[in-house]
């Protein structure tokens, strides 16, 4: 059984909630079916046509992305103000010979720890124009998130160290704007971050 989350990169503009679970029909009928039957998960008219019409760039919006992701966690390896970068399809992730058997791309996602601790980490964030501050992934629109702080902020300090979200960590959902004009916006927040520290 495979689920996706369809509110991501399949609508890629943030308009509608939605999922897929694919399976066999013998794993439907022996596990989903009763579920089915009685909680009516099913999307709304106007939502599947959303989705589906969505398909149609599925490919482009998504190849797109993951190149501008590449080219950023590139860039954020290099920058004096980044202490690391945490991107499959860099050669410094500890996975990297996996990821490229197993994916054709680093994927969208780039995380990234602020040198300075959580104040600079926090700085940068809020001095970011371009780029938007949300805790939504998988947007035509780049979003950075502090998930310390938001999506993980009940978690213990040392449940959240035990997956890798240190307090300085920036999680940034690339989108479909120029890579170039991302990097600005990110070389501009960061250093400005790390003059005010």
């Amino acid at each position: 059984m495979v689920t996706h989350s369809a509110t991501k990169h399949i609508d890629g503009q943030g308009r509608c909630l939605g999922g897929a679970v694919c399976c066999s029909e013998a794993f439907y009928e022996e596990h989903l079916q009763f579920f089915v039957r009685h909680t009516g998960p099913s999307l709304s008219p106007f939502n599947a046509w959303t989705l589906a019409k969505s398909l149609e760039t599925l490919d482009l919006r998504v190849s797109q992305i993951a190149r501008n992701a590449a080219t950023i966690a590139g860039f954020l390896e290099t920058h004096p103000g980044v202490e690391r970068v945490s991107y499959p399809g860099l050669p410094s992730h500890p996975q990297h010979a996996l990821a490229g058997q197993q994916m054709t791309s680093g994927g969208t996602l780039v995380a990234f720890q602020v040198r300075g601790g959580q104040p600079s980490a926090l700085r940068a964030i809020n001095g970011l124009n371009l780029i938007r501050i949300s805790n939504n992934l998988g947007d035509s629109k780049s979003m950075v998130t502090h998930p310390a702080t938001t999506t993980h902020r009940v978690l213990s300090d040392e449940e959240r160290w035990s997956v890798g979200i240190t307090k300085n960590l920036l999680r940034l959902s690339v989108g479909l704007e120029l890579a170039e004009d991302l990097i600005t916006d990110l070389d501009q927040a960061l250093n400005r971050a790390q003059r005010e520290g």
